[in-house]
C-alpha cells in the first residue's frame, strides 16, 4: 500500500473547510436538540435576518482586520446614518435620504482611513475617537431622542421586502459576501490588502502605495457598513442616536470566531460567514431560552471564548482522532 495514499489528506489545504464550519454545524445540531422552537422555519429565517446585517458589516470589519487594523466606530456610524436619513426632508424622497445616510458612513470610513494611513495614528485610537465623535454628533442632531421616520413601503423595503420569496436583507448579505470574495480572491486590491496587512514595512520598501491601499480598505469597509446601516434604519423605522451600540464588537467577535487572526494578513470569506452564523445562532438561542439579560451576556461571552479556544486547538484535537486508511 502506498503510504501517501493511506495517510495523505483527502483534500488540498486550500480546499479543506475551516474548523469553524464543523463547530458551527455542531452547535446548530445542539441547539436543534436543546432549544425549543429553534428549528422552526420562522425562527431559522429570523436567525438569517439577524445574521444578514451583521454579515454585511462584518465584511467591512474583515477588510480592516486583514489590513492589520480594527474598527470600533461601526455602531456609532450606523446610529449617525439613521439620524441623517430621517432628517432629510420627505420631499427629497426615500432614495435621497438613504443616500445621505450612506454617504455619511462612507465619509467616516474615509476619515478613519486617512488618519490611519496618512498620519500613522493607531487604528484603535482613531476608531475609538471616531466612535465618540459620531455618537456625539448623532445625539446632538437628534436632541438625544429617537426621531420617527415617515414610513412608507419604499422606506420599509430594504428590511421587509422580498425578491422571489427571499427577504431582501438576506439577498443583500449574499451579495456582500460575493463582493468580498471577489475583492479578496480575484482583485489586485485584495492581494495588496493581504500584503500590507502581513508586513506593512516590507510592503512600503517594495514600493507599494501603502497609504492609498490602507485608505481604500477603510473606505470600502465604510461602504459595507453603510449598506448595513440603511437596512437597520429601515427595520427600526426611526433615527436613533444609540442605535446598535454593540455592532462593532459583534463584528469583531464574528471575525475572531471565524478564525481571522487579528494580527492581519490572512482571512477568508468562508471564515467570516461561519463566524457570523455562529454569533447569530448564539444570540437567537439565548433569547429563545428566555435568559435574563445579564445571563445572556455571560453565556455569550463564554461561548465566544470557548469557540475561539476550540478552533485554536482544532489541529491538536484532530491529531487525537484515528487515522483514516483506505482498504
Amino acid at each position: 500500500m502506498n503510504p501517501s495514499l493511506s495517510r495523505g489528506p483527502l483534500l488540498p489545504a486550500r480546499m479543506r473547510p475551516p474548523a469553524i464550519l464543523w463547530i458551527a454545524a455542531a452547535i446548530f445540531v445542539l441547539f436543534l436538540l436543546l432549544v425549543p422552537r429553534f428549528g422552526t422555519a420562522g425562527n431559522i429565517e429570523n436567525v438569517l435576518r439577524i445574521a444578514a446585517i451583521l454579515g454585511i458589516v462584518s465584511c467591512g470589519q474583515a477588510i480592516v482586520i486583514i489590513l492589520g487594523g480594527i474598527e470600533f466606530s461601526f455602531g456609532a456610524s450606523a446610529a449617525l446614518a439613521s439620524v441623517l436619513i430621517v432628517m432629510v426632508p420627505p420631499e427629497a424622497g426615500v432614495p435621497a435620504a438613504f443616500a445621505a445616510g450612506a454617504l455619511g458612513v462612507v465619509a467616516i470610513g474615509m476619515a478613519n482611513g486617512l488618519a490611519v494611513a496618512r498620519f500613522g495614528i493607531p487604528p484603535v485610537i482613531v476608531t475609538l475617537g471616531m466612535l465618540m465623535m459620531a455618537s456625539g454628533i448623532a445625539a446632538w442632531l437628534a436632541g438625544g431622542m429617537p426621531i420617527d421616520a415617515p414610513m412608507s413601503d419604499l422606506f420599509a423595503w430594504p428590511s421587509r421586502g422580498r425578491v422571489a420569496g427571499v427577504p431582501v436583507p438576506i439577498l443583500a448579505a449574499i451579495l456582500a459576501f460575493a463582493v468580498l470574495h471577489v475583492l479578496l480572491a480575484h482583485s489586485r486590491l485584495g492581494r495588496l490588502w493581504y500584503l500590507v496587512g502581513a508586513n506593512p514595512v516590507a510592503a512600503r520598501l517594495a514600493g507599494l502605495a501603502v497609504t492609498r491601499i490602507v485608505f481604500a480598505g477603510y473606505a470600502v469597509a465604510g461602504l459595507f457598513c453603510a449598506v448595513g446601516a440603511v437596512i437597520l434604519t429601515s427595520r427600526v423605522g426611526s433615527g436613533q442616536p444609540s442605535l446598535a451600540p454593540n455592532l462593532a464588537f459583534e463584528t469583531i467577535a464574528a471575525c475572531a470566531i471565524g478564525g481571522l487572526p487579528l494580527t492581519g494578513g490572512r482571512g477568508r470569506v468562508s471564515q467570516v460567514v461561519c463566524g457570523v452564523l455562529l454569533v447569530a445562532m448564539l444570540d437567537n438561542a439565548v433569547v429563545l431560552l428566555n435568559l435574563p439579560a445579564a445571563d445572556q451576556l455571560i453565556v455569550m461571552g463564554l461561548l465566544v471564548v470557548g469557540a475561539v479556544a476550540l478552533q485554536r486547538d482544532w489541529k491538536r484535537l484532530a491529531c487525537l482522532l484515528p487515522n483514516r486508511r483506505r482498504p
